[in-house]
């Protein structure tokens, strides 16, 4: 008989045979890392949060995207908009054409309700800008670059 048999010595109690038993452990593991996106992906996205009857929840789901994400690039978008200083830029409604439509289209010499004749701008490109006289230079300079680019 052993010490341990006998307990005259120090033993755990436990049997050997019992502690060589495996059990099955599986280890998930993320297999990418942190995923990244493009400006782009960032712009459909928001877009498609915009859209009548859609929900951020909804589109976070169909997408697989973290629905605070989107709500992060929500309001980045519109910091953006409201440009610096916080303002928020006033829209010019604008009307696009082609130099052939723009061609025989009718200037309408009449002014409208006792309001100045617009004005017609010619961009490099080719399209018209239509404008009252009132339009804010500023504001026409900024859409007249985007419209060019």
């Amino acid at each position: 008989m052993s010490k341990d048999e006998a307990g005259t010595g120090a033993s755990t109690g436990a049997d050997t045979r019992a502690s060589l038993k495996a059990e099955r452990i599986e280890i998930v593991t993320r297999g990418e890392g942190r995923r990244s996106y493009t400006p782009e992906e960032k712009v459909r996205l928001v877009a498609e949060t915009l859209r009548p009857g859609a929900s951020v929840q909804a589109v976070s789901r169909r997408h697989g995207v973290c629905s605070s994400l989107l709500h992060r690039w929500r309001r980045d978008a519109r910091a953006e908009a409201r440009g610096p200083g916080g303002a928020v830029p006033r829209l010019l409604p604008v009307r696009l054409m082609t130099p052939e439509v723009a061609a025989a289209a009718e200037p309408s010499g009449k002014p409208a309700d006792g309001d100045a004749p617009p004005i017609e701008i010619v961009l490099r490109n080719g399209r018209v800008l239509r404008v009252s006289p009132a339009t804010d230079p500023a504001a026409l300079a900024r859409l007249a670059l985007a419209l060019e680019a």
